[in-house]
């Protein structure tokens, strides 16, 4: 990671992973939004430092920050908590800055493996990123037992974004 990146993260829960990747950013921005208003609260009071390393509670739909504003976004299962995958990816596409990356973490506990892969794949290059690949793949044995695909997916932002 490069000095003075601006990276996002969705679904940060108490922000541990955000203020790590911050760290290891040296005078980047980095920021989480949760769809939980206690997790952000607690995020906030454990590791927050205005303006540069933040936490937001966000509707699971509308991230609230101008078009083109990061050169990252880190999501963790967001997709799977929200009611259009498409529109979540658009905007996530929306906040990034042509060239900027995206990894998605997702879980699909109906899925097999190859179909995961192939719906993730197909929607982010729909919504406007190039150059989708599988960082990883497997199948994940969940508490209780029941069997899930996991997958992680990197993109890039096109030059131009698509007008929603």
């Amino acid at each position: 990671m490069e000095a003075w990146q601006r990276l996002l993260f969705l679904e940060c829960g108490d922000g541990w992973i955000v203020e790590e990747a911050w760290r290891r950013a040296r005078r980047g921005y980095a920021c989480g939004v949760d769809t939980s208003a206690t997790l952000v609260a607690r995020a906030t009071a454990l590791r927050g430092v205005p303006g540069t390393l933040e936490f937001k509670t966000w509707d699971g739909s509308r991230l609230p920050y101008p078009s083109a504003f990061f050169q990252r976004v880190i999501s963790t299962f967001a997709l799977e908590r929200c009611s259009d995958p498409a529109e979540m990816c658009a905007e996530i596409r929306r906040v990034l800055q042509p060239g900027g990356d995206v990894y998605l973490l997702e879980l699909d506990r109906l899925a097999g493996l190859n179909e995961i892969a192939k719906s993730l794949v197909a929607m982010v290059q729909t919504v406007g990123f190039h150059e989708p690949e599988e960082v990883t793949l497997r199948e994940v044995v969940l508490d209780g037992g029941e069997r899930a695909a996991a997958i992680m997916v990197h993109a890039r932002a096109t030059d131009l974004p698509r007008v929603a």
